[in-house]
């Protein structure tokens, strides 16, 4: 069978199940299966040795470690203790607790690795505390939405973890190039808030100026956390620790800072464990499904055959990385983060490759561009969880989110224009 007609084959069978309302790993390991049985029996006896391989990875085993350390942060209430200490050093700033969103969302994106735990995590607090003050309800969930993306950029990032596992690059080199991109993320979130919050005064409520000596009572809400940055992303980018180590000095660090604050219980552990296993769970059952369809793909040919079907138009690699980015804004519509990702590498990381892009730096953008599809209906995950939190309507969510869209395609651009944001960092430290 040619290739067109097997990848058109699989694109209709996942469709089908999809649509059926088929759970996406099994969608992905079910098409994988039929299509080797159908296409290529004799292969379906390699289809265990892929999976082996693919969970056979000291890479992997960073996921569950991070997973753990936000969850025990969370369920501790030591994200709501910083987020409470964090606030009245911005009061002032333009947008006052809204820029505490972002800050303290970039923060504990740092520590966490996904991009809904940090979105929930900073939201359950900062709703609250926002509603009583009168802030308008589009600044509140917008900021808390977008601000929950840094999740999944700044490191420790899942899809980082997942995506250098999968093409085989450096999940260390991922981390360092993720950074830069995300403190530029961050500050143009604020800077887009800052102005927004002095043109429109009425969104915003004043903010008394807090006292010195109340700022300081706040610091040791804010130095473990802090400081359990540093330890993590400073021991990777040093070159001491690997990010499965880093992991889990993060993961015992989490204990620690819990521990310290007199809020690490039985119950937090076994809440935590749980939502650990669950999460952890879920991402690997996506990871081998889709790494047997991979499997699939490629004994068929497809991704070859499609780098070479774009060779043939000799279009510039602009134009099809033009078309790359078009096709994740609408897929990224319908479906989450990481499943697209996984979905797509097979055929799209060759592309890249036959290109001559960086697969770094390619990295990065695709990380933005899922960031894009958490905070874009209908399948936002961003969005219904703060929809969630704050019992407001989607489509007030959604509006109040979708400036920062906006922000996040003018970093797609800088990173076009600019290479060296997401390159620079990993030369100097790998």
């Amino acid at each position: 069978m040619s290739w067109e007609l097997a990848g058109t084959l699989y694109v209709v069978l996942m469709l089908v199940l999809l649509l059926g309302g088929v759970w996406i790993a099994v969608a992905l390991g079910m098409v994988g299966i039929v299509g080797i049985a159908i296409l290529q029996p004799p292969l379906l006896a390699g289809v265990a040795s892929v999976v082996w391989g693919q969970l056979n990875s000291f890479v992997l085993t960073a996921v569950p470690l991070f997973l753990f350390m936000g969850s025990v942060l969370m369920g501790s209430g030591v994200s709501g203790r910083f987020y409470r200490g964090l606030a009245p050093w911005l009061a002032r700033v333009p947008g006052g607790l809204a820029q505490s969103n972002i800050v303290a969302c970039a923060i504990f994106a740092a520590l966490c690795g996904s991009s809904v735990a940090t979105a929930g995590a900073i939201g359950s607090v900062a709703i609250p505390e926002m509603r009583s003050r009168g802030y308008d309800p589009r600044i509140t969930a917008g900021t808390l939405a977008a601000g929950g993306t840094l999740g999944i950029l700044i490191p420790p990032s899942i899809p980082f973890i997942i995506y250098g596992s999968s093409v085989g690059e450096s999940v260390g080199r991922l981390f360092a190039a993720g950074l830069v991109p995300g403190l530029l993320l961050t500050l143009l979130f604020m800077l887009f808030l800052g102005v927004q919050a002095t043109l429109r005064p009425g969104l915003v409520p004043a903010h008394a100026k807090a006292p010195v000596q109340g700022k300081l009572k706040t610091i040791p809400d804010m130095v473990p956390i802090l400081a359990l940055i540093v330890v993590v992303l400073g021991g990777i980018y040093a070159g001491v620790m690997t990010p499965t180590e880093a992991a889990g000095v993060g993961a015992s660090g989490a204990l620690g800072i819990a521990a310290l604050y007199r809020k690490l219980s039985w119950a937090v552990l076994r809440q935590s464990l749980l939502e650990t296993v669950r999460a952890n769970a879920m991402i690997l059952l996506i990871v081998v499904a889709a790494q047997v369809m991979s499997f699939a793909l490629v004994s068929a040919g497809v991704p070859r055959g499609v780098v070479g079907w774009i060779a043939a138009l000799d279009a510039s690699r602009w134009v099809v990385f033009g078309v790359i980015v078009v096709a994740y804004l609408v897929l990224g519509c319908l479906m989450d983060a990481l499943s697209l990702m996984l979905l797509t590498l097979p055929v799209v990381y060759p592309i890249v490759q036959a290109l001559g892009f960086d697969p770094i730096w390619f990295g990065v953008v695709l990380v933005l561009l899922l960031e894009i599809g958490l905070i874009t209906p209908p399948v936002g995950m961003n969005l219904f969880v703060i929809q969630g939190i704050s019992g407001r309507p989607l489509g007030e969510v959604s509006w109040g989110a979708f400036p920062y869209v906006i922000i996040m395609l003018v970093e797609i651009l800088l990173l076009v224009l600019f290479p060296s944001i997401a390159l620079w960092l990993p030369a100097k430290a790998f």
